[in-house]
């Protein structure tokens, strides 16, 4: 059966986890390896970038702990076309563990478990690979070319959690605004317009048991970071990052339901047009 899928904390990010430590072994002023994990997806306010062009470069994190993750999130604006992930448990001392090496395609089969991942209608590239846990992580990108310097604006890693919500769900509903004059005829005009995909989720997990591993993925939403959502993991090409509106939200247990029930609102998180 055809699951959602959304995105836990992201392990790359220090404001979500402050004891984690993200370097590269070269940055420039102003676009150092941090600002990959900040959530601010502007290409041209927020993103990493090296000093030397056509050189590998790595970025690496030192977690405060061994952590698990299974999907990683290229996000739109990046210039890379290779890009390789690696873990290990002595901070690299010795041979790291390749998790993937993959040159992106430029949009891939449409599944998320796709050995070459998936590229988003957005242009973000997504892949998702068997649960591993490690204390430390590295971004290996081989060098690009002459006079080419590797730019990411910014690069999700998590643990994920799969779920089927209750229908209706709309994961094309959109929201349209913008400042809208009318004139005397009534005719519209439409100022500076966005566009940005909204919906509600409506949870009820199948046992008791599985509310730990939801509250892990969901109280990254209920504390308005930034998480990425699949609506369809066979067909992702229509994911997105999304973030909680002002709203009240979150699980609960009812009367009519014995295990956890949850409603959860999002908007798209910096929408492409917004």
């Amino acid at each position: 059966m055809t699951q959602c899928v959304i995105s836990g904390g992201n392990i790359l990010s220090r404001f979500v986890f402050p004891g984690h430590v993200i370097v590269a072994d070269e940055e420039g002023a102003g676009h150092e390896a941090f600002r990959i994990g900040t959530g601010r997806r502007h290409p041209f306010t927020n993103y990493y970038e090296s000093l030397t062009a056509n050189a590998q470069r790595l970025i690496t994190a030192t977690l405060d702990r061994e952590r698990t993750a299974d999907l990683f999130v290229l996000d739109r604006g990046h210039n890379l076309p290779r890009i390789i992930l690696e873990r290990s448990y002595d901070n690299f001392v010795n041979s790291p563990i390749t998790v993937f090496d993959v040159t992106l395609p430029s949009s891939g089969t449409g599944s998320l478990d796709d050995a070459f991942g998936v590229v988003s209608e957005e242009l973000a590239w997504y892949i998702r690979f068997p649960k591993i846990s490690a204390p430390y992580w590295r971004l290996k990108i081989p060098a690009i070319g002459s006079g080419i310097r590797p730019k990411i604006v910014g690069a999700h890693l998590s643990h994920s959690f799969e779920f089927d919500p209750w229908k209706p769900t709309g994961p094309d509903q959109t929201e349209l605004g913008g400042d809208i004059g009318e004139s005397d005829a009534g005719w519209q005009a439409l100022g500076s317009p966005w566009n940005r995909r909204t919906d509600s989720l409506r949870l009820q997990l199948p046992d008791l048991f599985s509310y730990e591993q939801a509250r892990v993925a969901f109280r990254h939403w209920m504390k308005r970071r930034p998480v990425w959502y699949v609506p369809d993991e066979d067909d992702a090409r229509n994911a997105c990052c999304i973030i909680r509106p002002p709203s009240v939200g979150g699980f609960r247990r009812g009367p009519q339901w014995y295990a956890h029930a949850a409603e959860i609102p999002y908007v798209e998180h910096e929408a492409l047009n917004g």
